[in-house]
């Protein structure tokens, strides 16, 4: 009998023991994990779980302005669910981190009339994060595995998306006029019609790699397009120009912007270079013009001609990008490619950046 009682309570263990081994993605939630996300955050995420829960947000989540991770303000899901006094939930800490916005992951597993499986996780900054963490419907801490995609509606809560990369974009650009490049001359030559103005506009652009992980959403892509100019310290002949590409969504997705992105009457030489990156940190992009106008203002006493300047190019690229990559932060932006010479000319065929990654074709034009 006691035989018989030790085998069936070890095939008990056993079973214990298979049924924890599920292939679900939430790990086991230990007071290290718990800990890793403050308080504050904790607290947000359950007055959202509860106010999805309570409010029929079911509808809203399925709606088509989530379609294909498209981010939301947060504030705009309390409105829409009206939700008053929302704001009381949201520390001053919170605020500082990064404007709040949401997106959802796996929209179409999300059935409107049971919430039962949804998420509400925080999207971090690093791109190598090992797990997610925020709570289940029901306001429960949990913990998620970050390294596959994860086979659950999720409403990710982020701070380093959309908005804040359109505000760190503002700041960049509001940077450059502090520092004497005058903005607005492309703006003013174009509406003045007795002024031609000669640009390229991207026709077509394709992304191999978007460089975002599964659990961040869209990427934030932006270009720093530069030229090695001899007078670059006149205001009215600015060196660089920081273009935001919010239409690139997706990998391997050919895209048509017909976005000017070299206004050659800011330049004397014909030729530019441009820098694709996409932004993860949310560093002070004032410190990335310091970076590429001290590397221009070297080459202003180099001479003409691809043998000598397109070293110096390569050099300086390579020096800007290792600036941004290295010292601001271990979750700095990613480098898409870089393209060292672009002239004046038609490019209707794509052309590959150097590292292979980006595809484009590209026109000049007078107006």
């Amino acid at each position: 009998m006691k035989k018989k009682f030790k085998r069936l309570s070890s095939l008990v263990v056993m079973m214990s023991i298979l049924f924890s081994c599920t292939n679900d993605t939430e790990v086991q939630n230990d007071n290290k994990s718990s800990n890793s996300l403050s308080q504050d955050k904790i607290q947000l995420a359950r007055y959202v779980a509860n106010a999805i829960k309570s409010n029929n947000g079911g509808n809203l989540l399925s709606n088509s302005k989530f379609k294909d991770h498209n981010e939301i303000l947060l504030s705009d899901i309390f409105s829409d669910l009206n939700i008053k006094n929302s704001e009381e939930f949201i520390s001053s800490e919170l605020k500082k981190e990064g404007i709040l916005e949401c997106f959802v992951f796996n929209q179409e597993k999300i059935n409107s009339t049971s919430l039962i499986d949804l998420q509400i996780l925080y999207a971090p900054i690093d791109d190598n994060a090992k797990t997610l963490q925020g709570v289940d419907i029901n306001g429960k801490e949990i913990t998620v595995d970050a390294t596959e995609p994860s086979n659950k509606p999720i409403l990710f809560i982020d701070q380093h998306g959309k908005y804040e990369f359109q505000k760190n974009m503002n700041s960049f650009n509001q940077e450059l006029k502090k520092k004497g490049f005058d903005y607005q001359m492309a703006t003013s030559a174009i509406n003045n019609k007795a002024t031609a103005v000669d640009f390229n506009k991207i026709d077509a652009i394709k992304l191999a790699d978007v460089q975002e992980p599964w659990f961040k959403g869209n990427p934030e892509i932006y270009a720093i397009v530069f030229n090695f100019d001899q007078n670059f310290n006149e205001p009215n002949v600015p060196p660089l120009r920081v273009l935001q590409m919010p239409y690139i969504k997706k990998k391997n997705v050919v895209y048509t912007p017909e976005q000017p992105f070299v206004f050659w009457n800011e330049h004397t030489r014909n030729a530019a270079t441009m820098i694709i990156m996409e932004e993860d940190s949310g560093f002070d992009y004032a410190g990335v013009i310091n970076i590429v106008v001290q590397a221009i203002g070297t080459g202003v006493t180099l001479g003409t001609g691809d043998a000598v300047w397109t070293p110096f190019v390569v050099n300086t690229v390579t020096a800007v990008l290792d600036e941004i990559k290295g010292s601001w932060s271990t979750d700095s932006d990613d480098e898409i490619d870089q393209y060292y010479i672009i002239r004046k000319q038609n490019i209707t065929q794509f052309k590959n950046g150097a590292s292979n990654n980006a595809s484009i074709t590209y026109s000049f034009e007078t107006l």
